[in-house]
């Protein structure tokens, strides 16, 4: 008997540690939160639902970290160590599409790709400019390139980090032959066994 209140008593001490720790570390809930919730939840501020939330639950919390103490101290062991370790670098980031010297297809000039480019919608619904509502991004594009690069279009198949194929093309800034920052024109997912171009 003499065990089981040994054990007890450290799950009384482990509850208490834990939750001089919660008060300390939470985040105290925004006016936005608090009223994103009872817009969710109408029901939210009765007094039924106050008692359980505020009272109820956290004792059931308490009674079950006392009984299962063991595994509290093993989680925070692991959440200390994971933190203590440095970040491993992301595997499942995606890598970053970048425009090569065999995806070039033929130099070009602001206006034969202004005019190439330009958008005649008779609805009116897009702006009669070059590459119609994306015309501020291209603008951003074409004052971002640097003196004494040249543009040039460009078409790559390229594969995500799932897999699938893509045609991927638009124009890309060439300086000394490396090719640069891009502007994309084209993403279409090619469907499996298209013969394509390969990256």
């Amino acid at each position: 008997m003499i065990f089981l209140y040994g054990y007890l008593g450290i799950g009384l001490v482990v509850l208490a540690v834990g939750y001089g720790e919660h008060r300390l570390t939470r985040e105290k809930e925004s006016d936005f939160v608090r009223d994103a919730l009872a817009a969710l939840d109408p029901e939210r501020n009765k007094l039924s639902n106050r008692i359980l939330r505020n009272f109820v639950a956290p004792v059931m919390a308490g009674v079950l970290m006392v009984a299962v103490w063991p595994v509290a101290v093993y989680i925070k062991i692991q959440e200390l160590r994971n933190k203590n370790q440095p970040a491993a670098p992301d595997l499942d980031a995606e890598r970053e599409f970048a425009v090569r010297r065999e995806h070039l297809g033929e130099r070009l000039q602001v206006a034969e790709i202004e005019r190439r480019e330009m958008v005649h919608d008779p609805l009116g619904a897009v702006p009669e400019l070059p590459f119609g509502h994306l015309n501020p991004a291209w603008r951003a594009f074409r004052e971002g390139v640097a003196d004494g690069s040249a543009l040039w279009s460009f078409s790559a198949t390229w594969e995500t980090r799932w897999g699938q194929r893509e045609l991927r093309s638009g124009y890309v800034a060439v300086n000394a032959g490396a090719p640069g920052a891009c502007f994309l024109t084209v993403r279409k997912v090619l469907p499996e066994g298209s013969e394509s171009e390969e990256e």
